[in-house]
């Protein structure tokens, strides 16, 4: 079989994921289509703005096959981590042929060549980084500095597509995996554009308009009508980060730097400046304004605050002993996918959380899976629905 692999968040479900997906298909003439999805909790350091299993019905009833979630612990890390995870998971499967992914540019050779030399990382580049660190700047923009003035070339790499792309590639070089690449101009609303558009909304564009009471939002104007059908059936309302503010603030306000340091991402005294502020501030947006500094974007600290509330500290996760492949649906491909699967894959396949190996079980992935979705929980109104353990209660989606 051929088969497409896409990473995603699907955050949520867009028209412009159908036209990637449809896309992918025409180009390669492709059997299926596997994504794989972070969870309860994305790479910008935010909650998701539905549930895991939500979104991967939306995606199931608008053109993907299967759904394999992204482990919390690498859903909601820096771009190389995010990419190192999910590139390693598809990899794993045994059975994607071909990467699909979205760049803001159309050229797979240049993006190829930015990621083949990130992925080699020569003496002559490192030492630009570094002299680019030294002068103040953030990592992002200290390494698109680096990259330019060793290629000699004037790219903005520091666009969300373009980023993660880069990092898929590298990531596929370093593995030296036989899934080709295959590039998917991103058309209509950039990345970040907040503004609705009739043909193509971004993503941040239809979760601030939800969360917006000045605007008129309907989902059918900029999801596909499977996906609103989705939205409209599930009893579970999407949430934003002041969602848990209180929550957040609770747990900030009691601790200490020596405990915040603990966490990933909490690095350079930013535990003193957490402190320092937390108790002059009553709002997630003050909070954030208040840490941000020309060394440490929004971005980065999402992430770092969102690793404090989930409790994610660093360690060495070695994904031959710690990975998983975690189904989250599949439609009637997606099961001969799945059969396939469990003669190719290299990782176990978890269908159920009950019933899993006896290795898994003290597994830290997925006991951080398991908690991140406890958490997410408790941004329902719902009394019934802030109940944790879903984990544990949902079955695998069919479609």
């Amino acid at each position: 079989m051929k088969i497409i692999g896409i990473v995603s968040e699907y955050n949520p479900f867009h028209k412009g994921h159908k036209y990637q997906i449809d896309k992918s298909l025409e180009l390669t003439n492709a059997d299926g289509v596997i994504a794989i999805m972070s969870g309860n909790f994305v790479q910008r350091g935010l909650p998701a703005f539905l549930d895991k299993w939500t979104r991967a019905e939306m995606a199931l009833q608008s053109g993907v096959n299967l759904v394999l979630e992204l482990p919390t612990f690498y859903a909601t890390a820096s771009a190389e981590d995010f990419a190192k995870g999910a590139i390693s998971l598809l990899n794993a499967t045994g059975v994607v042929t071909h990467l699909s992914f979205g760049s803001e540019v159309d050229s797979l050779d240049e993006i190829t060549k930015i990621a083949t030399l990130l992925a080699n990382e020569p003496m002559a580049y490192k030492n630009l980084l570094k002299n680019q660190l030294q002068i103040g700047h953030s990592f992002a923009k200290a390494r698109n500095i680096a990259i330019n003035q060793h290629m000699g070339t004037d790219i903005n790499l520091n666009q969300p597509n373009m980023i993660l792309g880069i990092e898929y590639l590298k990531h596929l070089i370093r593995l030296n995996s036989k899934i080709s690449p295959l590039l998917i101009k991103r058309v209509g609303s950039a990345y970040h554009d907040t503004n609705l558009y009739h043909d193509i909304s971004s993503a941040s564009a239809i979760r601030e308009k939800y969360f917006d009471p000045t605007v008129d939002f309907n989902f059918k104007n900029h999801l596909p009508p499977q996906a609103v059908k989705v939205i409209e059936n599930t009893p579970y309302m999407p949430v934003n980060i002041e969602t848990f503010e209180n929550q957040i603030f609770s747990l900030l306000r009691r601790l200490t730097p020596i405990e915040l340091r603990q966490y990933r991402e909490v690095t350079e005294g930013l535990e003193n400046k957490i402190v320092n502020v937390i108790n002059q501030t009553t709002t997630y947006s003050d909070l954030i304004n208040a840490l941000k500094s020309k060394r440490y974007a929004e971005t980065k600290l999402n992430r770092m605050l969102l690793n404090i509330f989930l409790g994610i500290k660093p360690f060495d996760c070695n994904l031959e002993k710690f990975g998983y492949l975690r189904l989250l649906g599949m439609d009637s491909i997606g099961q001969k996918i799945v059969k396939n699967m469990k003669s190719s894959a290299s990782l176990p396949i978890i269908t159920n959380l009950n019933r899993m190996e006896k290795s898994l079980k003290t597994n830290p992935l997925i006991e951080l899976d398991v908690r991140a979705s406890n958490l997410y929980a408790l941004g329902q109104n719902s009394q019934i629905l802030k109940r944790g353990g879903r984990d544990y209660l949902e079955q695998i989606i069919r479609v």
